[in-house]
């Protein structure tokens, strides 16, 4: 066997993890190229998952960006928690003193819908959410409490975006990477409720987007100082709420153990456990 896939086969979630740290990092120093290479998480989990597991497990990999029979409720926890969070966090900002702008600026609908569909869904979500949610976490369930394996993506996932911290403040670079592994929490739990659906996953970065991202509607709420300051209510609403959901739903978040989802053989790697 060829030396590389055999590395490969061994170590499957450490080689995703190299490969998209590295595609991210370098797409980041090449400018332009950021968003062509923010695939490579996607790809990575695809290219890994072809040699470690064969057809079958790309035909699993697939099928999970695919899974929409989840239920109603769960489109609106993917798409509403988002906005909710915020809005939870803008509340705590009125109350420490921030005014809600006099004069706001919503955007039009189709722009709203076009942005939903590209770049949150199709772009950011799409590239993401396969390689971390469909690949990675399967892996890191293996094992491990749910919440833990949530705690370790969050970390992983958290050190993927250093490139976006460059030149910037420590309080904002902190209180992201909190509602990243915050988030994972809540990615995880939406994950063991609908069978493992990568679509739910990327449906829910929509909502991130929407709401606090790159398209961010309700940043509009806040101007100058008062929206600097809301990333930090809003590091703390999502890490409450990371709290709450294994406190309420257990440590396994609400994984049941006879019901294993794409269930795969424990990995021997430090990394893989």
């Amino acid at each position: 066997m060829n030396p590389i896939i055999s590395i490969i086969k061994r170590y499957p979630q450490a080689t995703f993890w190299i490969i998209a740290w590295s595609t991210f990092f370098i797409g980041n120093l090449l400018g332009g190229l950021w968003f062509l290479l923010i695939y490579g998480s996607f790809l990575g989990g695809w290219l890994v998952t072809a040699i470690a597991d064969g057809r079958s497990g790309v035909k699993t990999y697939f099928s999970r960006i695919v899974r929409w029979r989840v239920g109603i409720r769960w489109y609106a926890v993917a798409l509403l928690t988002p906005a909710v969070l915020y809005l939870v966090a803008a509340g705590l900002n009125v109350l420490a003193g921030a005014q809600i702008a006099s004069s706001i600026q919503w955007p039009a609908w189709s722009t709203l819908l076009i942005g939903f569909f590209w770049p949150a869904l199709l772009g950011i979500g799409l590239a993401e959410e396969p390689g971390f949610r469909g690949f990675a976490l399967p892996r890191l369930l293996v094992g491990r409490t749910a919440i833990l394996a949530a705690l370790i993506l969050g970390v992983l996932h958290a050190i993927w975006h250093i490139p976006t911290f460059f030149g910037g403040q420590l309080i904002p670079i902190v209180c992201t990477i909190l509602i990243i592994i915050s988030g994972a929490v809540l990615n995880t739990w939406m994950f063991n409720h609908t069978n493992g659906s990568v679509l739910l996953a990327m449906l829910l970065h929509v909502g991130i987007d929407m709401a606090s991202g790159d398209i961010g509607i309700l940043k509009n709420l806040f101007t100058g100082a008062d929206l600097e300051r809301q990333i930090i209510f809003q590091a703390v609403a999502y890490v409450a709420m990371a709290i709450l959901l294994p406190l309420l739903a257990g440590k396994e978040l609400g994984r049941k153990p006879e019901a294993g989802i794409d269930a795969l053989p424990a990995e021997q790697p430090a990394m893989a456990r």
